[in-house]
């Protein structure tokens, strides 16, 4: 009786891994997809919007900001800088820099949930050596 029980607990795990491993690939390529859509803005971005006072109005603006120093300076390509400017509100420059932004947070999202499945996916065979 006790090596029918080990049986099904040992397809259960199995069952279980199975499972795991085929919504990580599908996460897989669920990304994939997303990087076909179109470019994706680079790690640790966000988009800053400041205010500039010109003449009694004020104005906003959008800039793409980095953790590091990426992206060409305006003046000399030859230096970084943390910020791309992007313009007003609707700019092409502005649309383009959300959408990649919006790429860029699904895929981390999903590589964060691939991690956690892929821990999961670990801790099916450490508990069994356990049992």
């Amino acid at each position: 009786m006790s090596s029918h029980s080990e049986l099904k607990t040992s397809q259960d795990v199995h069952l279980r891994a199975k499972q795991i491993k085929s919504l990580i690939r599908s996460l897989k390529q669920k990304i994939k997809k997303i990087e076909r859509e179109g470019e994706v803005a680079p790690a640790n971005c966000h988009i800053i919007r400041y205010q500039v006072n010109g003449k009694g109005t004020i104005y906003w603006y959008y800039k793409l900001q980095a953790a590091e120093s990426i992206f060409p300076m305006a003046t000399n390509h030859e230096k970084k800088t943390k910020y791309k400017y992007l313009g007003r509100a609707g700019s092409s420059a502005h649309i383009d820099a959300v959408e990649k932004l919006t790429r860029r947070n699904l895929i981390d999202e999903l590589e964060r949930v691939i991690q956690s499945l892929t821990e999961s996916y670990l801790d099916i065979y450490i508990g069994t050596e356990t049992e």
